[in-house]
Order: C-alpha cells, then sequence, then structure tokens
C-alpha cells in the first residue's frame, strides 16, 4: 500500500475505532443503569413498597391456547432487600410454591407473555414474551397478602415489602 492511501485510510480507520468504543461504552453503560435499577429494587433504605392494586371485580383471564401448549412453568425470583440475596425457583402454573428463604407462598394462575387489558378481558396477543406477566395469589402464614399480576419488564415488580421483592424471570 501507498504512503498516499494510507494517508486517506487513516481518518476512516479512525473513525470506526471511535464509534466501535462509543458502542460498546453505550452497552456498558446501559449495563450499569439495569444492574443499579435491580439493587435499588433490593435496597430497603431506597425505596418504598408500592401498594398492590386489587383485581378489579368482574375481570376475566383469558389465556390462548398455544401460550397454554408452549409454557407449563415459570421461572420466579425472591430477593431480600436487607442482605441483597436472591434465589430463582420454578413454580408450575396452575401450581403453588413456598418462596425459599421467606415467609410466603406463591399460586401461580397463569402466564401471558404479550400481556394485554381490554375492557374487563385480560388476554395475551401471541406466545411470544413480549410483555410477560403472571396472575399470582401470595399468601404469608395462610393469609393471602397479594393477588394480582407480577410482571417481568416493568420497571418496578409488583410484589415488594419492606424486605422482600418477588419477581418473574421467565417461563419454560
Amino acid at each position: 500500500m501507498t504512503a498516499r492511501r494510507i494517508k486517506y485510510l487513516l481518518p476512516f480507520l479512525a473513525a470506526a475505532v471511535v464509534f466501535s468504543s462509543c458502542g460498546k461504552k453505550n452497552n456498558e453503560r446501559k449495563l450499569e443503569q439495569e444492574k443499579a435499577m435491580l439493587l435499588s429494587t433490593f435496597a430497603g433504605e431506597s425505596s418504598v413498597p408500592p401498594h398492590p392494586i386489587p383485581l378489579p371485580k368482574g375481570q376475566k383471564i383469558i389465556v390462548p391456547d398455544a401460550v397454554k401448549a408452549k409454557y407449563h412453568d415459570v421461572k420466579m425470583a425472591v430477593g431480600n432487600r436487607i442482605t441483597k440475596a436472591a434465589k430463582v425457583f420454578t413454580v408450575r402454573i396452575g401450581g403453588s410454591a413456598k418462596v425459599p428463604n421467606s415467609p410466603y407462598r406463591i399460586k401461580v394462575t397463569a402466564y401471558l407473555p404479550q400481556w394485554i387489558f381490554r375492557g374487563n378481558v385480560v388476554t395475551s396477543k401471541g406466545v411470544e414474551p413480549v410483555d410477560p406477566a403472571v396472575r399470582a395469589i401470595v399468601t404469608k402464614g395462610g393469609k393471602k397478602v397479594f393477588d394480582g399480576f407480577i410482571f417481568q419488564r416493568h420497571k418496578t415488580p409488583s410484589f415488594v415489602t419492606d424486605k422482600y421483592v418477588i419477581t418473574l424471570t421467565g417461563a419454560n
């Protein structure tokens, strides 16, 4: 390669290096923001637990047959906001399980991978997990403490206490 060609290629190579490092920095920045958001959810002193919103009366949950055929279990996570310890566990759809390292039990009645609410019907627009949610009933000592939806991709999980966070992490 001649010196003249190298002279013209150098600015392009420098620009490529700058743009690739900018993309890498943006990805690292995004990962750091996601990590900070997750840790703030577990940090007891940094956020006030939201109050659960009761399900509207007369609400119908319709799980399409294609969703029932594809998904059988959901993966949930429980986090301790004080110790920042987290544990992933599996719950069969239609079944219940003890929430590890906590005083709670959870029953999952429905999984909706593309949660949508129209009128008095909650359903799924499709089978791919775009905005996944589970209908869950959480009990403590046999008493119901939560009856609603727990979302996977919303910024605030739907079940948070001063000590525990229960979130949806996926489905099989």
